[in-house]
């Protein structure tokens, strides 16, 4: 994998002229304690991988993903149906978590369930074993580093949810304790961008990154399933390309970037059906990013394609193929 700074740099100056929201959840956890935004946002990351399948009904909208998972959460916390106590949550059974997620409408739509109960389970035990009744204690050791010998990025590692090589979980759970403001670190500038399938599509796409392995590559341009070292060498040189283009730009943080791409890449950058050209029909984006699509009078188009390598191309990468609870 080579991250290419020209790609890089071209993509920075595109995003300089662009008006970029503040990274924040619009699930909202208004109601809830500051520990309880702390156990929620820990227990709601911890089980967030592979949730393209997963949607439903919550206040009478369709949601899905990540938005159904952290929305129906929510309302079932709130109806006090599901305990923040992580004392409580040594106990979770795959049917109490499948019922927690399950849908009148779409029915029971989360996948691997058992894997996601036992990832709930350790989160109970790493913390009683580690002393930390409350995630402030957690915040207390690491003496609000993120990346430290002794920082939040190693101790959250001790949760089998989030012991990632490219930290995906870890910066998305930091990033969303900063918006919400319950934790504040002595070094911001570590907190890196949470990498996901989404992001590596887009960046495969736009040129920021490339696979210089024949191999390697043919076996993402067929779909096929890669290994873990593969994973992980895809997903940093992500990581990396972020990082360089918000150097470049010298604004925003690659938290705030990661909320821009991984809100157009999952929503315009589709996998199969993506807006390079504009279409009558409308991506199902954020209205807080929708400013950012290209308006014609033909539709909507992404914003990125005056410079995306793919954008006109007869077959557009995807992301690699890898099973696993990291993302």
């Amino acid at each position: 994998m080579v991250v290419d700074n020209v790609a890089c740099q071209r993509l920075a100056s595109l995003l300089a002229g662009f008006t970029i929201p503040a990274p924040v959840e619009e699930s909202g956890t208004d109601g809830l304690s500051r520990t309880e935004k702390g156990l929620f946002h820990l227990l709601s990351v911890a089980i967030c991988h592979q949730t393209q399948s997963l949607r439903g009904i919550v206040g009478g909208a369709e949601a899905r993903g990540w938005d159904y998972l952290t929305q129906k959460l929510l309302a079932r916390i709130r109806a006090q149906e599901f305990s923040l106590l992580p004392q409580d949550w040594r106990s979770l059974t795959v049917e109490s978590l499948t019922g927690l997620y399950e849908d009148p409408v779409w029915g029971r739509t989360l996948s691997d369930v058992s894997q996601r109960a036992e990832l709930i389970r350790d989160l109970s035990s790493t913390m009683s074993q580690r002393g930390w009744s409350t995630l402030d204690d957690l915040f207390a050791q690491s003496d609000g580093a993120i990346s430290s010998p002794n920082g939040l990025l190693k101790l959250l590692k001790a949760f089998h949810a989030f012991d990632d090589p490219v930290c995906k979980k870890s910066y998305f759970f930091l990033g969303l304790m900063r918006s919400d403001g319950v934790w504040i670190y002595r070094d911001p500038e570590n907190l890196g961008p949470p990498v996901d399938y989404h992001e590596v599509r887009g960046h495969l796409r736009f040129g920021t990154v490339r696979i210089l392995d024949a191999t390697l590559k043919q076996r993402v341009m067929d779909r096929q399933p890669v290994g873990e070292r593969d994973d992980v060498a895809i997903r940093q040189a992500v990581h990396d390309a972020i990082m360089s283009i918000s150097r470049f730009r010298g604004q925003p943080d690659p938290m705030t970037l990661h909320y821009v791409f991984w809100n157009l890449f999952r929503s315009v950058c589709t996998r199969e059906n993506p807006w390079c050209a504009p279409r009558a029909d409308a991506p199902h984006i954020s209205n807080r990013y929708a400013h950012l699509l290209t308006r014609t009078a033909a539709g909507p188009c992404c914003p990125l394609r005056s410079d995306c390598q793919s954008a006109t191309a007869a077959v557009r990468p995807v992301e690699h193929r890898f099973s696993t609870h990291w993302y």
